[in-house]
């Protein structure tokens, strides 16, 4: 249990030292741009979820911590969908926008991951 509760406080000091943590979604300005910021915070997720995922029958402790220590990653996630509609929406990057089609493939392995 202890290393359970370890390995969730070292994520969210990783999380907060750069990554979604980092992301200022105000100086989002191009599609592509949130396409980089949407990869971010889905690799965050998805290494949060492959963790919680390990976990044999997680206690409501573990679970509360998990929700806790989830709940930055799922705000800045809502905090980036709202900005990028319209003109800054992922689907409106250019063709060479490595970053769009990741992040594409990215929603869908965490979807997978959540079934």
């Amino acid at each position: 249990m202890k290393k359970l509760v370890m390995v969730f406080a070292l994520g969210a000091m990783l999380g907060s030292c750069g990554g979604a943590a980092s992301i200022d979604v105000e100086s989002l300005d191009s599609p592509c741009g949130c396409a980089e910021a949407t990869v971010t915070v889905l690799d965050e997720s998805i290494d949060m979820l492959n963790d919680f995922k390990d976990i044999e029958d997680p206690s409501d402790d573990v679970r509360e911590d998990f929700a806790e220590d989830y709940k930055p990653i799922q705000d800045k996630m809502d905090e980036i969908e709202k900005k990028c509609v319209g003109d800054l929406a992922i689907e409106k990057a250019d063709k060479d926008c490595e970053a769009a089609k990741e992040a594409a493939d990215k929603l869908e392995e965490m979807l997978k991951m959540m079934r």
